[in-house]
């Protein structure tokens, strides 16, 4: 187990251990090493390993993969949490099941450890946010030429008949 699994371990214990310290079929400790990989590669361009990860990285950048890890890992465990079946009554013709429902307070955490993770980033200088291709379709650009596509609203009716231009601008 790799330092960044520590971190994940610290913020969600519970979730940790119920799907990571429990032989169980939804996830393994395998799963969660990828998840960490995944997101130092994505910050770092690089995977230091998990026995690694301590040496690698300052305590400011392992507590900021850590958390960027759980918010990857919180979505499996809240699936997991939806899924566990409590207590079942049979009473005559009437079937009763009670589910743990710990999800709510899992959202709740994953919005704190966005915040958190936000302020991280700009402390280390590490760029934080949605990167991304903007759909730049349902506007019109105003003589910028910024779109990717001409403006929906100059396409041919659909059963015009003729030349048709194609609709991706070659760059």
């Amino acid at each position: 187990m790799g330092a960044v699994q520590d971190v994940v371990k610290r913020h969600v214990p519970a979730s940790y251990r119920a799907l990571i310290g429990v032989t169980n079929s939804y996830y393994n400790a395998t799963d969660l090493q990828y998840l960490a990989d995944f997101v130092q590669f994505r910050l770092f361009a690089t995977v230091p390993g998990a026995t690694n990860e301590a040496s690698a990285y300052n305590r400011k950048e392992l507590e900021l993969v850590g958390i960027l890890t759980t918010l990857q890992f919180i979505p499996a465990a809240i699936d997991y949490w939806g899924d566990q079946l409590v207590s079942q009554g049979l009473s005559g013709t009437n079937e009763t099941n009670s589910w743990l429902d710990r999800r709510e307070e899992l959202w709740n955490v994953f919005d704190r450890l966005v915040a958190e993770a936000k302020t991280l980033s700009g402390e280390i200088g590490v760029p934080y946010g949605v990167v991304g291709v903007i759909p730049q379709v349902s506007y019109g650009d105003n003589g910028r030429g910024i779109l990717v596509t001409r403006d929906p609203a100059c396409w041919p009716a659909l059963d015009s008949v003729g030349t048709f231009d194609p609709i991706w601008e070659s760059n």
